[in-house]
């Protein structure tokens, strides 16, 4: 079956590709995420819900500007109404003599090109994009349009939507709209509407087959944390759990309090790793300031050391310990751009400590002395922790969205 990604305009689609989508003109900064119910479903690209579900919910994946925008970004790019006219007029032209060429032939069914030759010849620009807006205004599309076609008598619109008629001509757009590029396509749209119509690429048909994640860091945006953030809440309330199992077991307390300075490593870690693997910018930033990549190499070996690079960084980062707090702050710093909170490095330097006596020396200090733990210590720490991660996790999640880079309008 796959899955599709649409491209219209005012809700008429003029472009699919299946399991894949062009970002075309849209721009990253363009995504939204959108609910609405089932009974508001566009019925040019989804079927119609069934009457039992029309009010329950569904979640778009869209890319959306403004028809203003759209129309100033194909002008930069060199397309306006004089390459549509042009194209426009090399199509008729090649349609006709495809049709004089088609008459010719010594079969009956050839005689009925001969009625279009002059139906062509005689139409203009003007009056296709006078069809074109018929086909808007009326909803129809190549896949309604037999059970549509004897309301309508121009010839014209007619020729939208003979899909068989030209099959020597070849166009990237979904329509028998006479232009050969997607852009021209856009710019004809553009002409029959107002200015500030909605231009969409729908991919939501591809997130949920799985085909994309462009979406992820939007997701995760617009939810209270990030995906790590709630791996990190899932350890601590499991450690929660494991309190009231044995309250008053120190050597239990002991455990849960190590387990709580490692939830947070873990945090610390992935977080930095996937937005150093995931984000050009911030893998730069990586690069740029660990000393683990200052090697000098030749401008042969560029390309070798390119392709294994995320592979460097990952052991790079597995080899970190995320529970030397001046490092980490320093790295999240300087790569992330996030800042640890002032009032808590104290305590969370001492928790620190006591873990490393706890794993490493059997529960001692240095000197010999038992650490002494009970469970009201290991919640403090919890409260601790986790408002320290959460201070951390805001500024990433705020952080997720870039703008693309070098963009111009």
């Amino acid at each position: 079956m796959g899955s599709y990604a649409q491209i219209m305009i005012d809700g008429y689609p003029i472009f699919s590709s299946k399991n894949y989508y062009h970002q075309w003109y849209f721009r990253k900064k363009d995504r939204c995420i959108r609910n609405r119910s089932k009974s508001q479903r566009n019925t040019l690209i989804w079927t119609a819900a069934d009457a039992n579900d029309q009010d329950e919910e569904e979640t778009d994946y869209l890319y959306v500007c403004s028809g203003t925008t759209l129309r100033r970004r194909l002008e930069l790019a060199g397309f306006n109404r004089e390459t549509l006219e042009q194209e426009f007029k090399e199509c008729i032209a090649q349609r006709i003599a495809s049709c004089e060429e088609m008459v010719q032939q010594d079969y009956e069914w050839a005689k009925d090109y001969a009625q279009l030759i002059p139906i062509l010849k005689a139409s203009c620009l003007a009056d296709w994009l006078k069809a074109l807006k018929t086909a808007v205004e009326e909803r129809i599309n190549c896949w309604c349009w037999e059970e549509e076609k004897n309301k309508f008598s121009d010839p014209l619109l007619h020729l939208l939507f003979a899909t068989d008629e030209f099959l020597e001509e070849f166009s990237i757009h979904e329509t028998g709209f006479p232009c050969k590029t997607l852009e021209s396509m856009a710019v004809a749209m553009l002409e029959i509407m107002p200015s500030d119509v909605e231009c969409v690429l729908d991919i939501t048909d591809l997130v949920g087959g799985g085909w994309t994640d462009s979406f992820e860091d939007l997701i995760e945006y617009h939810q209270d944390h990030t995906i790590f953030y709630e791996v990190f809440a899932t350890a601590i309330a499991d450690t929660r759990s494991l309190i009231a199992l044995a309250p008053l077991s120190k050597t239990l307390a002991r455990l849960l309090y190590a387990n709580v300075i490692s939830a947070m490593e873990t945090y610390l870690s992935d977080t930095i790793k996937k937005q150093v693997l995931t984000r050009e910018s911030i893998r730069r930033r990586f690069v740029q300031t660990n000393e683990a990549f200052k090697e000098k190499i030749v401008v042969q070996d560029i390309f070798r050391k390119l392709e294994g690079l995320n592979e460097e960084i990952v052991q790079v980062i597995d080899m970190m310990s995320f529970h030397n707090l001046d490092k980490t702050t320093g790295l999240y710093k300087s790569v992330l751009d996030t800042h640890f909170p002032n009032t808590s490095m104290v305590d969370l330097k001492k928790a620190v400590e006591a873990r490393h006596d706890i794993v490493h020396r059997n529960g001692k200090t240095t000197q010999g002395k038992v650490v002494e733990m009970n469970m009201q210590d290991v919640e403090r720490l919890v409260e601790l922790v986790d408002a320290t991660i959460q201070h951390i996790d805001k500024q990433i999640k705020d952080g997720l969205l870039d703008d693309d880079e070098g963009e111009g309008e």
